[in-house]
């Protein structure tokens, strides 16, 4: 019901538009907190679960993350996304 709902009332421009913002994403001068739930939201609206693997995940994440939080997470060898927002 939720699919029909979505390719009945949305754009077809919106999910590859929201993606695109995903992939440009960056923390900036955002704190850790804001970024983690902002990351979160672009990978709930874009429901990557299920084509992306978990490392993939990840490395968007970490990828997107201030250097020196990033270092931080190569550092402690993080493989998993939970434990990395906690980290972060």
């Amino acid at each position: 019901m939720k699919d029909e709902l979505k390719g009945k009332y949305m754009q077809p421009s919106y999910y590859a538009n929201f993606l695109n913002r995903w992939h440009q994403f960056i923390q900036g001068n955002k704190s850790a907190k804001e970024f983690v739930a902002m990351f979160n939201k672009f990978l709930i609206r874009c429901s990557v679960l299920g084509t992306e693997s978990e490392v993939q995940i990840l490395f968007r994440f970490r990828d997107s993350l201030r250097e020196d939080l990033r270092m931080t997470l190569l550092a402690r060898g993080v493989t998993e996304l939970e434990k990395a927002y906690t980290l972060v």
